[in-house]
């Protein structure tokens, strides 16, 4: 059978949910939905969490995303994660740029993760290249979207994720550049 990032979806989003849950503790609550439109994706998760999620008269684009999880804190105010995954040796600015424009469109999501699923035993999970963007600190991480000509203003934050099959999640360090950066930080922010 041929292997690809679908092929994991189900198993990483388990574990991602269980180390949530740690972290976040009993008086929150956790839901996934991976591989289909948006649209679909929030009316799944607003099936499985019997919350709203979907504002009235909110447009949710049909972008076709990997993973999203709703966590609900104690006040059934929810927040989103998008999680955009890819099953490669290392990840490139592509990738992540990839990411950022999902973030972009979607708007009503503020926080995207960058998951490899780690294809192989690569040391290095970025390229050269956006392992050189990320030590210069050129890439942002915290981004702070001012639409203009629509007189919309939004903010999403993302992070960089590294899955080994049947293993663990690690995290890449972009702290000095804004990202999120291990579990403790993703909870204190869905906490706020």
């Amino acid at each position: 059978m041929i292997q690809n990032e679908i092929s994991y979806y189900e198993e990483f989003s388990k574990k991602f949910s269980q180390y949530l849950n740690t972290y976040l503790g009993d008086n929150y609550s956790v839901f996934y939905s991976c591989n289909k439109t948006l649209d679909f994706i929030i009316y799944d998760l607003e099936k499985q969490s019997g919350i709203t999620i979907k504002e009235e008269g909110i447009y949710i684009p049909k972008l076709k995303v990997d993973i999203v999880f709703a966590i609900i804190n104690p006040d059934k105010k929810v927040r989103l994660i998008l999680i955009e995954a890819k099953y490669l040796n290392q990840l490139s600015l592509k990738d992540y740029s990839q990411l950022v424009g999902y973030l972009q469109v979607a708007k009503t999501i503020d926080l995207g993760l960058l998951l490899l699923i780690q294809k192989g035993m690569s040391s290095n999970k970025l390229s050269n290249d956006f392992q050189e963007i990320v030590r210069l600190k050129k890439l942002p991480m915290d981004w702070f979207i001012d639409m203009k000509k629509i007189n919309e203003q939004y903010n999403f934050k993302t992070g960089i994720i590294n899955y080994l099959p049947a293993g663990g999640i690690d995290w890449i360090d972009t702290a000095d550049i804004n990202g999120i950066s291990s579990f403790e930080e993703l909870a204190e922010i869905l906490r706020m």
